[in-house]
């Protein structure tokens, strides 16, 4: 039986799960906006304030709204709404204080390269210059000297195409484009060397960027690849690199402090649809000197981003739904962390809300965001909860981050207490007679 104990021990020392028994973080519920918020795209400004851009009206409508909230004082103040096109595509804070917002569609759906800028001082929009090639759903990484690398993406085909899944009308582009604040214009940057979109494009120590994973084929639907590519400034020029080690499109990722790209897999892939999957959980963190990727564990459920905490670390919120209760349900949150300096994960506390059921069909998407106090919000529609990763979770807040956690718990729970048995079981045998 110690055999068994000690095959128990290997198991748990050696299957690389990187589970981790305890929470950090607590939760606070704070002032939401005197509106519901949903698929808004939220920026962190630079005297600390948030600006909320865009989204959908409660009728499905897109929105050119502007809000600007202040977490210091819990207050919501309307912007001026954003002057370009609906479903702008690209929004940056740049170096010095300006919000860009590039792209968008007319009212045909055909991409247009607009390019505006906010200043949340003047609460005032300006234009800027055009990109040079209009597109759909670019990835962008904003560079360590400041200018904004865009790539990838769908053009508009000559000719529809009938998939099984329906009428596509976008392809991949290989082009890439560089926004100069210095200019206020765009320029060219190379071209991939391998057309796709649902790239994810991480700024690396060094000046460049990596453009991991993505979709081939007529506008994306099409099975994920793995391909990686490194931009370097220095040449304008791209270069193929080490290969994802699985495939993935739609991932999300941030650079990290010490130069290296964490990417986190955001989807499944199961056949020719690919945006209504759980996520994989797949991470790997790209180090540019060695050009090589390395596995860093994996989240225990579908994130909804990654984002770069004040203190370096990278945090995943999470949200599961609970049960349903007449015309509400409730909504768990959560997440996870990742630490550059040891390369695991821990999980953050858990907290509930109860929410409309409205808002599991109305097609709305949680708005998450780091804050320069070392918080992070989730915004849902009305309701904003804070996590502050420095603080212990009270005692009336779960300590669970996904039903995986309390899964995982329980497996090792009872792994230990084989582990237990076997072990006293043991100490009772004679060796003498296995002699």
């Amino acid at each position: 039986m110690k055999r068994v104990a000690a095959g128990l021990l290997a198991f748990v020392s050696m299957c690389g799960c990187q589970v981790a028994f305890s929470t950090v973080g607590s939760w606070t519920r704070e002032k939401g906006p005197p509106a519901p918020i949903s698929n808004s795209v939220v920026i962190p400004l630079a005297d600390g304030r948030l600006g909320i851009f865009g989204g959908f009206l409660l009728g499905g409508q897109p929105s050119n709204e502007t809000a600007v909230y202040d977490p210091a004082t819990g207050a919501w103040t309307k912007g001026t709404p954003m002057p370009g096109p609906a479903f702008p595509d690209v929004f940056a804070l740049l170096r010095d204080g300006m919000v860009l917002v590039e792209g968008g569609r007319d009212i045909n759906g055909n991409p247009q390269g607009a390019t505006w800028l906010y200043d949340p001082v003047q609460n005032r929009w300006s234009q800027a210059g055009s990109a040079n090639l209009p597109r759909v759903f670019p990835s962008n990484a904003l560079l360590s000297d400041g200018r904004l690398l865009i790539a990838g993406g769908g053009v508009p085909l000559d000719t529809p195409e009938q998939l099984p899944n329906g009428e596509v009308d976008f392809k991949p582009t290989p082009s890439a484009e560089i926004y100069d604040p210095a200019t206020r214009k765009w320029s060219p940057a190379g071209r991939l060397q391998s057309a796709r979109d649902g790239i994810r494009l991480v700024a690396l120590g060094g000046g460049g960027a990596i453009a991991a994973g993505g979709c081939q084929g007529s506008a994306g639907w099409s099975p994920p690849v793995a391909t990686a590519e490194v931009y370097d400034a220095a040449t304008n020029a791209w270069s193929m690199t080490t290969p994802l080690p699985v495939a993935m499109c739609g991932a999300d990722g941030v650079g990290l402090r010490d130069g290296r790209a964490l990417v986190v897999d955001q989807f499944t892939f199961t056949g020719v649809e690919r945006y209504f999957y759980n996520s994989s959980g797949d991470a790997f963190v790209y180090d540019p000197k060695t050009r090589a990727w390395s596995v860093t564990g994996g989240l225990a459920g579908g994130g909804t981003g990654a984002l770069m905490l004040s203190d370096g670390r990278v945090m995943v919120p999470e949200l599961q739904q609970g049960a349903i209760q007449g015309r509400t349900f409730k909504v768990l949150v959560g997440g996870q962390i990742f630490d550059p300096a040891t390369d695991g994960w821990t999980y953050a506390s858990t907290t509930s809300l109860v929410m409309p059921l409205g808002y599991m069909f109305s097609g709305g998407s949680p708005i998450v965001v780091s804050l320069p106090n070392g918080s992070a919000l989730v915004i849902l529609q009305t309701d904003v909860l804070a996590f502050h990763p420095e603080k212990s979770p009270p005692s009336t807040q779960l300590l669970a981050s996904t039903g995986l956690t309390i899964l995982l718990l329980s497996i090792a729970a009872v792994i230990g207490l084989l582990m237990l048995l076997a072990y006293r079981r043991a100490s009772r045998i004679d060796l003498s007679k296995l002699a």
